[in-house]
């Protein structure tokens, strides 16, 4: 074995065993590689197709800018649902419009449009209607495709998204990704093997074990886990393993969620001057990159649900502190049964060190 080769194996077995699981588990949550090229290509054809549905209905269709997880390379191949590894990727699909009526601007109406040329565009494929958009299911490919209907707003770039109570937040879809693809490009200059967006794909994972358990949470919005990991990493970076920079993250996260410590990042200058009493969240504030108006806490959460969330990652914190000091003495069968009870047994099965 030359010198090269070996002082690169003492380098990895040097580094903790919950890095190095964390490490495998995050390349089994994320997208495979040659799954991108299949999903812009049949991205492009829904994009098309569903267009020229909507022009033949009379709805002029502006721009479909490239958005979500998977534009901003955030996204997950299988997520837990319960106790079970469900298999599937989801890929946002926006479709910003013009109606010529104002009757025709109503989420509901939109909706139902869209539900129509999804029908009659992929009659065989499963479909199903959300608050905000109308989902394709793809059995075979097992993705997901979530047709978003979005108006144009007064400012170039930016768009206006549609409420079912009626209100309108204007953000931008291209500014959003570019806030995340930042974080990501600037931390893959740092040295190491973690980086930003794989940190957020772990603590969107997380997520999905938390709901699973009893908890009076049903949803978190992935929204919400984006700018909270990127609050903590302007604040925080990354550190040489996943270990490390997850017990800070966690740390400084139960700090913010306990306290409703506001959230609000400089990237861009806010679109809307700002309003006191802008709609939203009135006990705790993670404000939109682009607009200082949008809250992205969910609006019914009371006291009740953001003292369970801070206990969420209170839990995180105090897990890995426990981490460190097991593996400080050697205990592996101690860290390995705490990492199952952060991100599941799914951790063991696929975060393999064999």
């Amino acid at each position: 074995m030359n010198q090269m080769v070996a002082s690169r194996l003492t380098a990895v077995s040097a580094l903790s065993r919950s890095h190095r699981r964390l490490a495998k588990f995050v390349d089994w949550i994320k997208p495979e590689p040659d799954t991108a090229e299949v999903i812009r290509d049949q991205a492009g054809n829904i994009r098309r197709v569903i267009t020229g549905q909507a022009e033949a209905d009379g709805l002029t269709v502006l721009a479909t800018p490239e958005a979500g997880s998977f534009a901003k390379s955030t996204g997950l191949r299988r997520h837990m649902r319960g106790d079970m590894e469900i298999e599937g990727q989801d890929v946002d699909l926006p479709f910003v419009v013009k109606p010529k009526t104002a009757d025709g601007e109503n989420i509901d109406n939109l909706l139902q449009r869209f539900d129509r040329y999804a029908a009659a565009s992929y009659p065989k494929t499963p479909r199903s209607t959300t608050a905000s958009s109308v989902e394709l299911r793809f059995v075979e490919s097992k993705l997901n495709y979530d047709l978003v209907p979005m108006l144009q707003a007064a400012t170039p770039g930016y768009q206006v998204i549609l409420k079912k109570d009626g209100t309108r937040r204007v953000t931008s879809v291209a500014r959003h990704t570019e806030f995340i693809r930042r974080r990501t490009r600037e931390s893959d200059e740092l040295a190491g093997r973690v980086k930003f967006n794989e940190c957020v794909r772990l603590m969107k994972w997380w997520r999905y074990v938390r709901i699973g358990t009893t908890s009076p949470i049903e949803e978190v919005r992935t929204t919400l886990i984006e700018l909270l990991c990127a609050s903590a990493y302007d604040r925080l970076k990354v550190e040489r393993t996943y270990t490390e920079t997850l017990s800070k993250w966690f740390a400084y996260l139960a700090s913010v969620t306990k306290n409703r410590t506001q959230i609000a990042f400089t990237d861009y200058p806010s679109v809307e001057a700002y309003q006191e009493n802008a709609p939203g969240n009135r006990l705790w504030k993670v404000i939109d990159p682009v607009n200082s108006n949008n809250n992205v806490v969910h609006t019914p959460w009371g006291n009740i649900e953001l003292d369970e969330f801070a206990s969420w990652f209170a839990a995180g914190r105090d897990a890995f502190a426990r981490i460190t000091s097991h593996e400080s003495m050697g205990n592996d069968s101690a860290v390995d049964e705490i990492l199952a009870d952060v991100f599941g047994n799914a951790v063991l099965t696929h975060g393999d060190l064999s």
